[in-house]
C-alpha cells in the first residue's frame, strides 16, 4: 500500500479536491473524520459527473461523496485484497483509521515481485545464516515475550550453552544482566552499553524490532569479546590510560537513563498513561496537539517524542506563536527573500520549517496564532511546501508537527477564533497533561529530584525537606504546575543556610492550610468531585492574594513568583474576580 497517501475531510470544497487531485495525479481520495476514520471516498469521475450535473466548485465534500466505502485491514493478504473488486481500497489499521491506500497498481506490483522473491529465499537464508555467525562477536533475538528465538553459535560457546539449548528459553535464564526484554518494553534503542557477562565487561547493542510501528521483538548484539579489546584501540588512537577510559564510560552510563521517557518524572497513573500515548505516537509522523495548563511541561515532552521518533536525528525547532508581533511571525516561520522589507536581511533567510527539515517542528501557544497566520499554515501543512516572505519559489518541506497550547481549541473553534480545518490537521493525536494538582502523588518524587538537581548544579551540599515543609508543598495546589515547583525548589536551595529546610523558610504563600489541617485533605477520594474543585480554586485564590500582598500588588513580579506567565495570572484573576 501507499502509506503517506493524501486525504480530505468532509467540510472541504470540492474545489479544493480538484486542485490536490490534479497536484499529485490521482484519480481517488479517502474522505476521512477528524479522527482519521474513513467515512467516505470521492473520485475523479464522480467530480467530473458532478461538474456536468452542475454541482457548484464550492460545494463541500460531504455532499457529494460515496459513504458506502470498502475498506481493508492493513494486516490483510495481498490475495483478499485483490478479490475486492474496486481500483482504489482504503487501508485501515486495528482502530479502524486510515493508514494508507492500495491501488490496483499496487496489487500488480506485488504480484510482479513475488515471483522473484521467492527464487531468492534460499540465498537470503542462507545470507543470513552467514550474518549470524560472522557478524559482531554474538547475536540473540528475542520475541515479544523475552523468548530467544536465534542466539548464533558465538554467543552459545561464549555464556557455555548450546544453541538449541539457549533457543526457547526466556533471554534472563541464559544471559547475565540482561536488558533485552527491557528494550521491548520501552522501544528505545540502546547503543554502546557496558554489560559484565561471565566475568567480563562487554560492549552491547540491544534494538527493538518493530512492525507497522509496533515492537515485536529484540535483538541484541556483542560488539566486542571484552572492554580490554576496547581500551587497546583507544590505547593505540589516543595513549589514554585504562583508568581514564572506565571513568568516562562510567559516566556515560549513568547519563545514559536520563535519556528519553525517563526524564519525565512521576509515578502516577495520570501521567504513565500520557507517556504510553507519546511512546506511540513518537512511532508514527503524525502530528501531535499537547494540552495542558500552563507549566505542565508540553515543550519537555514535544523534545522526547522528537528524541523518540524517526525525526529524532535532524533538528528540533521551537517557536512560540504568542511571543512574536503578529507582522513578524510570517516571515519566521516561512522565512523571507532579500529586499522584501526595510531591514530584510542580505540574501534573505530561512524560516522555522525550512530550518526544521528533516525534523521536528514545536509550535508553542499555537492556540494564540493570529487568524490570518492559521490559513497560512495549514496550507503548508496540507501542500508540505513553503514560500518566503518576498519570493516566488516554492521549498518542500519533510516536517513532524508538533503543537501545544493551554487554551481550549474546540470553545475557540465554536467561537471563531480558531480555523476548523487547522484545528482537526492539528488534533491527529492528542496528548492531554495533567496539572500537578491532579498528580499529588508525584509532588515528592518531584521536590526531591529537583533537590538533588539544583544542589549539584549549585555546587552546594545535599539538602532535603523536613516533614512540615514536605506536607506543606504537597498540600499547595500548584498554579504554576511544574514551572512553579522547580523555581521554588531553587529558591529555597539560595535563601536556605540549613542542610534541612523547614516549613517556617518557605514563602507565607505556602503555609495557608491550618495547622491542624493534614496534608492534602482537600483532595480526599471521598470528596465529592465539585467540592474538591472548589476547593483547590480557595486555595489557589488564597495564594494568589497572599502573593499580590508581599509583591504590594506589582503583577508582574507577583507572576514571577508564582513560575507563570504574567498572561496567566491575568486569567486567573478574572477568574477569581480579583481587579
Amino acid at each position: 500500500m501507499t502509506p503517506d497517501t493524501h486525504y480530505v475531510f468532509p467540510h472541504e470544497p470540492l474545489r479544493y479536491v480538484v486542485d490536490l487531485m490534479g497536484k499529485h495525479r490521482i484519480d481517488g481520495l479517502p474522505v476521512i473524520d477528524g479522527e482519521r476514520r474513513v467515512v467516505g471516498l470521492i473520485t475523479k469521475s464522480k467530480l467530473m459527473k458532478c461538474f456536468v450535473e452542475g454541482v457548484s466548485p464550492d460545494s463541500l465534500v460531504s455532499e457529494v461523496m460515496t459513504k458506502s466505502v470498502v475498506t481493508i485491514q492493513q494486516n490483510e493478504s495481498i490475495k483478499h485484497a485483490s478479490a475486492v473488486p474496486v481500483g482504489r481500497l482504503p487501508v485501515v489499521n486495528e482502530e479502524g483509521k486510515l493508514a494508507g491506500i492500495l491501488t490496483r497498481t499496487d496489487i500488480l506490483r506485488s504480484y510482479s515481485t513475488h515471483i522473484d522473491e521467492l527464487h531468492e529465499t534460499v540465498h537470503a537464508a542462507s545470507i543470513l545464516n552467514t550474518i549470524l555467525e560472522t557478524a559482531y562477536e554474538g547475536i540473540a533475538v528475542i520475541d515479544i515475550n523475552g523468548i530467544i528465538r536465534e542466539f548464533n553459535e558465538s554467543y552459545a560457546r561464549f555464556v557455555g550453552k548450546k544453541r538449541e539449548e539457549a533457543i526457547g528459553q526466556h533471554v534472563t535464564s541464559i544471559i547475565e544482566n540482561t536488558r533485552l526484554h527491557h528494550v521491548i518494553q520501552t522501544g528505545v534503542a540502546e547503543k554502546g552499553y557496558i554489560q559484565r557477562i561471565q566475568g567480563q565487561d562487554m560492549v552491547v547493542h540491544r534494538i527493538p524490532i518493530k512492525r507497522n510501528g509496533e515492537v515485536i521483538g529484540a535483538i541484541g548484539m556483542l560488539i566486542f569479546q571484552g572492554v580490554t579489546e576496547l581500551y587497546n584501540i583507544l590505547g593505540r588512537m589516543q595513549e589514554l590510560s585504562r583508568q581514564v577510559t572506565q571513568n568516562l564510560l562510567a559516566q556515560e552510563t549513568q547519563e545514559q537513563p536520563d535519556n528519553g521517557f525517563n526524564q519525565i518524572i512521576g509515578r502516577s497513573e495520570k501521567l504513565q498513561h500520557v507517556k504510553r500515548m507519546a511512546r506511540k505516537a513518537a512511532a508514527t509522523p503524525s502530528t501531535i496537539l499537547i494540552t495542558g495548563d500552563s507549566g505542565t511541561g508540553k515543550e519537555m515532552f514535544a523534545k522526547v517524542v522528537h528524541q523518540s521518533s524517526a525525526y529524532g536525528e535532524g533538528p528540533f525547532i521551537s517557536v512560540n506563536c504568542a511571543a512574536i508581533p503578529e507582522h513578524l511571525l510570517e516571515a519566521e516561520l516561512f522565512g523571507y527573500e532579500e529586499g522584501a522589507f526595510t531591514g530584510a536581511k542580505k540574501g534573505g533567510k530561512p524560516g522555522k520549517f525550512e530550518l526544521a527539515h528533516k525534523g521536528t517542528l514545536f509550535l508553542d501557544e499555537v492556540g494564540d496564532m493570529p487568524r490570518v497566520m492559521q490559513s497560512k499554515i495549514l496550507r503548508v501543512l496540507q501542500e508540505r511546501e513553503v514560500e518566503r516572505v518576498g519570493g516566488v519559489a516554492r521549498h518542500s518541506v519533510d516536517v513532524r508537527i508538533v503543537a501545544a497550547t493551554n487554551r481550549h481549541l474546540e470553545d475557540m473553534v465554536k467561537t471563531g477564533d480558531f480555523r476548523e480545518d487547522l484545528y482537526y490537521r492539528l488534533n491527529i493525536i492528542r496528548l492531554e497533561l495533567p496539572a500537578l494538582r491532579e498528580r499529588k502523588e508525584d509532588i515528592p518524587l518531584l521536590l526531591h529530584h529537583q533537590l538533588h538537581h539544583v544542589c549539584q548544579r549549585f555546587g552546594v551540599k545535599e539538602k532535603q525537606f523536613s516533614e512540615d515543609a514536605l506536607a506543606a508543598l504537597v498540600s499547595y495546589s500548584w498554579p504554576g504546575n511544574v514551572r512553579e515547583l522547580v523555581n521554588t525548589v531553587e529558591m529555597l536551595v539560595s535563601l536556605s543556610d540549613t542542610a534541612v529546610i523547614s516549613k517556617d523558610e518557605l514563602p507565607s504563600h505556602f503555609k495557608i492550610l491550618k495547622e491542624s489541617e493534614p496534608a492534602a485533605a482537600f483532595i480526599r477520594e471521598e470528596a465529592p468531585l465539585k467540592k474538591v474543585k472548589n476547593q483547590v480554586l480557595e486555595r489557589e485564590k488564597d495564594a494568589i492574594l497572599q502573593v499580590l500582598k508581599e509583591t504590594n500588588g506589582n503583577k508582574a513580579a507577583a507572576a514571577r513568583l508564582l513560575g507563570i506567565q504574567r498572561s496567566t495570572l491575568y486569567e486567573k484573576l478574572k477568574r477569581h474576580n480579583l481587579h
